[in-house]
C-alpha cells in the first residue's frame, strides 16, 4: 500500500466519550501507520493546553486531527485558526454536533478513509471577544443554552445527549431571561432575552437540530433567539428541536446575519462548542469570518 506524503498528527483526548483510551490509542496508531509516512499521535494530558499543542504541531505537520468531541474539536480549533494548517475530525465524544455538520459522524475506519481520500475545503468560524475571546465552529450558546451545557458537565454518571435535555430543563428552571441591548448587524433591540444561540452548524447537544439554515460555507450566522417565556412553555418546545424550530413557537426567532453585539444587564452563561467560557459574561462581541481554517469533510 502507497503510503500518503503529507503529515498528519492526532491529538487524542482519552477523557471524550468515556471510551478505552489505551485502545483507542492502538487503533489510531494501527491505521496512521498504514496509511501515512509521517504521523504522530498524541495522548493530551491534564496540563496540557490544548490550543497551545494544537498551534505547535501545526508548524510540524500538514494537517492536526481533533481526536474528541466538540470541546476537542474547539480547542483545536483556537490552535489552528488563522495557521496554514488543515483541521481533521475523529468523532469520539459525546455529542459529535461539529463532525455531523461536516459529514464525519462514521466509524473510525471510514473517518479514516475520509481524512486520506477527501481534500481540505475553506470553512467559516465564529470569532468572539468582549469578556471572553476566542474561536467557534459551531455553536455559540448564551443565556438558557450557554448554562444548560454548563449544568450538563455536572453529570458524570450519564452520557449521551440525554445529559443535555437534563441540563436543558434544570436550566430553563433556573434562569428566566436577562434585559439585554441586542446589536444584529444594523439592527438595536432592547428586551428579556432567555436563550440567544449563534449557530455556524446546523445541531447541538447531540440531538438538536436547532439552527436548520446554518452553513458552514456562506459567511453567514443562523442566530436563534428566544425572548421572555413561562418555564412551562420551554418543557414544551424542548422534545419539538429533535426536528428543528417551528412556525408556532411564536417567542423564537431565527435570522441570517454577520455580526452581533450584546449588552446584558446581568451576568450569563456562555458556551463555544460545548466547552464553558464563563458564567459572568455581560458583554460579547459576535461575528463571523469566512474560509479562515481548512478542514477535510465528507462533503
Amino acid at each position: 500500500m502507497k503510503k500518503i506524503r503529507s503529515s498528519i498528527c492526532f491529538l487524542l483526548n482519552p477523557a471524550a466519550g468515556r471510551k478505552d483510551p489505551q485502545l483507542l490509542y492502538r487503533s489510531i496508531q494501527k491505521e496512521a501507520e498504514a496509511r501515512w509516512a509521517t504521523f504522530e499521535v498524541v495522548t493530551i494530558q491534564p496540563r496540557d493546553s490544548v490550543a497551545d499543542l494544537a498551534k505547535r504541531k501545526s508548524g510540524q505537520f500538514d494537517i492536526v486531527v481533533a481526536c474528541g468531541g466538540d470541546g476537542t474539536v474547539n480547542s483545536v480549533v483556537n490552535g489552528l485558526a488563522e495557521t496554514d494548517a488543515i483541521l481533521g475530525v475523529l468523532p469520539i465524544g459525546t455529542g459529535n454536533d461539529f463532525a455531523k455538520a461536516i459529514q464525519v459522524n462514521f466509524s473510525l475506519l471510514q473517518c479514516f478513509d475520509i481524512l486520506e481520500s477527501k481534500k481540505a475545503i475553506p470553512l467559516d468560524l465564529i470569532r468572539y471577544s468582549g469578556d471572553a475571546e476566542g474561536w467557534c465552529a459551531n455553536t455559540l450558546g448564551i443565556g438558557l443554552d450557554g448554562l444548560a451545557n454548563y449544568y450538563s458537565k455536572s453529570y458524570k454518571w450519564l452520557t449521551g445527549p440525554i445529559v443535555y435535555v437534563i441540563g436543558a430543563i434544570r436550566a430553563a428552571w433556573n434562569f428566566r431571561g436577562s434585559f439585554v441591548e441586542l446589536t444584529v448587524d444594523d439592527k438595536t433591540i432592547k428586551q428579556t432575552m432567555v436563550m440567544m444561540t449563534a449557530c455556524n452548524g446546523k445541531w447541538e447537544g447531540g440531538k438538536f437540530y436547532l439552527a436548520p439554515e446554518a452553513d458552514l460555507k456562506d459567511g453567514l450566522i443562523n442566530f436563534i433567539t428566544i425572548g421572555k417565556i413561562s418555564f412551562l412553555r420551554i418543557l414544551f418546545y424542548l422534545p419539538f428541536f429533535r426536528w428543528g424550530p417551528k412556525k408556532w413557537m411564536k417567542e423564537l426567532k431565527s435570522e441570517l446575519v454577520r455580526n452581533i453585539e450584546v449588552k446584558s444587564a446581568q451576568p450569563v452563561a456562555v458556551h463555544a462548542d460545548g466547552e464553558h467560557i464563563g458564567s459572568d459574561i455581560k458583554s460579547l462581541n459576535v461575528k463571523i469570518v469566512s474560509g479562515v481554517l481548512k478542514v477535510i469533510t465528507g462533503y
